[in-house]
């Protein structure tokens, strides 16, 4: 496969993961405000669960990990994934659709610096600017909470805080990726957070159940339960192995935009002409960075993708 074909396909794994992820914010706030934060948690993660093992039985695929390996596992699903949905979850129920999504999109700031250090990937000028600008875009699109789209400090705070365990889930489990594969990896994440979820969710979950929520939060659940943990985890693990995870992240920058219109759509959030300079500006350094890292990547790219353990 040439370098060329290769990157086309990886990009398109990329941006289809935050395509998904994008779309899914009013999605997922409407599941929330049905079932409540954990119990919606709970209940999507057994969905998405209950479909990657019937896919890699299907496929005829082993969840079959090396005790050294361990380790490395527990710290992504218990640790980074799991404390990730809750923290996204409870965040979302104290903020709007729009500020969940620009929050969680300095994922990408996050990751310079941590990538930095962890994987001594040192950021080449142009991937600093494309961030700093991406940011820049971030705050004109946030701007000031607006009292009745029941934006919150706190709220914010927390969905902040997922972003920053965001970049664990990007970062941690990328040797076991390329050791045993996205599907098994992402599975055992799931099942990882599903624990660490339930723990402190399923009073709630019982609670929630009782009254059974209507069509659309069961639609909303299987969405986010299918698409958006299934299908675009495995694409963004597949996407991280390939092109690295400082390059990956730099796609996070371009869910705002699908936010903001779905979140005007169907929640009837409002618009305002700054968050519109701010996503031109995100774009931007989306641009900028992407560049910068792929120059820098170009190598890894050119070398043999995937690796499959026998």
């Amino acid at each position: 496969m040439s370098v060329a074909t290769g990157r086309r396909w990886v990009d398109g794994e990329a941006f289809l993961a935050v395509l998904i992820w994008g779309a899914s914010f009013p999605i997922v706030k409407h599941g929330v405000d049905s079932f409540g934060p954990l119990a919606f948690a709970v209940v999507r993660l057994i969905v998405a669960i209950a479909c990657l093992l019937l896919w890699l039985r299907w496929r005829g695929e082993s969840l079959r990990i090396e005790r050294a390996d361990w380790p490395r596992l527990a710290v992504a699903g218990f640790g980074a994934m799991g404390l990730f949905q809750i923290v996204f979850l409870v965040g979302m129920r104290h903020t709007t659709a729009t500020h969940s999504a620009l929050f969680l999109n300095t994922s990408p700031l996050w990751a310079l610096p941590i990538s930095w250090l962890v994987e001594r990937q040192r950021p080449r000028l142009g991937g600093i600017v494309g961030a700093v600008l991406g940011f820049a875009g971030v705050v004109a699109m946030i701007g000031r909470p607006e009292g009745e789209a029941r934006a919150t400090l706190w709220g914010d705070l927390l969905t902040l805080g997922a972003a920053l365990c965001w970049v664990g889930v990007t970062l941690i489990p990328r040797p076991l990726v390329r050791r045993y594969g996205a599907v098994p990896i992402t599975a055992w994440m799931l099942i990882a957070s599903l624990v660490v979820v339930s723990l402190v969710g399923f009073p709630e979950t019982i609670e929630s159940l009782r009254e059974i929520p209507g069509w659309g939060a069961w639609g909303a659940l299987l969405y986010t339960g299918i698409l958006a943990m299934v299908g675009a985890n495995v694409f963004w693990q597949r996407a991280v192995q390939r092109l690295g995870a400082a390059t990956t992240l730099v796609y996070y920058y371009l869910q705002p935009g699908i936010a903001l219109v779905l979140g005007a759509v169907f929640v009837g959030e409002r618009v305002r002409v700054t968050q519109v300079i701010g996503i031109m500006a995100v774009f931007v350094g989306v641009l900028l960075a992407q560049r910068a890292a792929l120059q820098e990547d170009e190598p890894r790219i050119a070398a043999p993708a995937t690796r499959r353990s026998p």
